[in-house]
């Protein structure tokens, strides 16, 4: 049994056992991240004393994040389409459901990469948030093989891709710092925010 086939079913066979961990499961695999959007939000104003710094590690990890989702898992998913276990393994009924046309897009795993970028952008501005944003996003990463639409390397590609882009636009950004935080502000000014 190959690496990705046995961990897959150790993980995804948890599933089904018990309502309150499949209920987790499925939170952390699709909610978690409306919590995440909620807690960037409201940070971008308060509170009022760190919200200039706060601006600048949100703006600057979403930039990572969103860079590693678009840009780097696109590229990859054009290059490897792989399919997800549920289209390859046919007694695997997942947890959640994803778009039909995103059945050959398992490689790497979108939210991971998305998270993992994020996270360590987090983690360099700020070593506590980024530890508890790190967790985070390695539950939302594991939660996708629980609850049976990603591979464990569909997670590892991402956490790897995921933080080496977070690492890479956090020292663009610390090699442009003056230019970017006068940016950033200029245009929360001109919001009037």
């Amino acid at each position: 049994m190959n690496f990705d086939l046995s961990w897959f079913t150790l993980i995804n066979g948890l599933a089904g056992h018990s309502i309150i961990a499949d209920r987790l499961g499925v939170f952390f695999a699709s909610y978690a991240q409306y919590v995440w959007a909620a807690a960037l939000f409201v940070l971008l104003f308060w509170p009022k004393e760190a919200r200039a710094n706060n601006r600048i590690v949100i703006l600057v990890s979403v930039a990572a994040a969103a860079f590693a989702r678009l840009i780097v898992k696109g590229l990859l998913v054009f290059a490897y389409p792989r399919p997800r276990p549920f289209v390859v393994l046919p007694d695997i009924h997942p947890l959640i459901t994803s778009p039909l046309a995103e059945n050959f897009q398992s490689f790497p795993s979108g939210h991971t990469i998305f998270f993992f970028a994020l996270a360590t952008v987090i983690y360099l501005f700020h070593k506590k948030w980024g530890t508890a944003a790190l967790i985070a996003a390695a539950l939302i990463a594991l939660s996708r093989i629980y609850v049976g639409v990603h591979w464990p390397t569909d997670i590892i590609g991402g956490a790897a891709l995921g933080i080496l882009t977070g690492w890479a636009i956090y020292r663009y950004y610390t090699h442009h710092k003056t230019h970017i935080t006068t940016m950033v502000e200029r245009g929360f000014s001109a919001l009037g925010l």
